[in-house]
């Protein structure tokens, strides 16, 4: 069990459940109320360590943001060195094009290379880079869309992250 709010004790398996919905609903909503893909598959993990394993370093506010851009920006990388800008995105036909797939590697490559010499790890940004190499959200649009989907997931998980870390006992 944890400690909610430092008053209310909450069993884990209604906490991280609740939150984790919550996270997600959240930035559901902002982008329902947009119209535009706020919420997209790489956020799933990440509202799931927010929520459920808080003590993690991937968990944390520097690690989200932080993790998620470097494999934004990986994900493009490999597009780029591959050519793939015209090939058709995988989500799109039953197949994955040798580009994609040499794109795809080469994101998760850099993203895993990059995040370990920033010491942001964050294992849902390999999703953000699949994403982009795949063909998902491989346009300047696409990578607005998951900046802004990870902000607000990033702003409202950290608090939540911080509520469920054991509180310091008293001396």
């Amino acid at each position: 069990m944890r400690t909610a709010f430092w008053i209310i004790r909450i069993p884990d398996d209604i906490w991280a459940p609740f939150w984790e919905g919550a996270l997600i609903l959240v930035v559901g909503i902002a982008a329902w109320a947009s119209g535009h893909p706020w919420l997209f598959s790489s956020l799933g993990p990440t509202a799931y360590e927010q929520a459920e394993k808080p003590h993690l370093k991937s968990a944390r506010l520097y690690n989200v943001i932080v993790g998620h851009f470097v494999g934004l920006g990986c994900g493009f990388l490999g597009v780029a060195i591959m050519n793939a800008w015209g090939t058709p995105k995988v989500n799109e036909i039953t197949s994955v094009s040798m580009a994609r797939l040499g794109a795809a590697v080469i994101a998760v490559v850099a993203t895993t290379f990059l995040n370990l010499k920033l010491d942001s790890g964050q294992p849902a940004a390999l999703a953000t880079a699949l994403l982009i190499s795949l063909g998902t959200y491989d346009t300047a649009m696409g990578a607005l869309w998951i900046v802004i989907g990870v902000l607000i997931l990033a702003a409202i998980g950290e608090p939540v992250r911080r509520l469920r870390l054991p509180k310091p006992q008293a001396q």
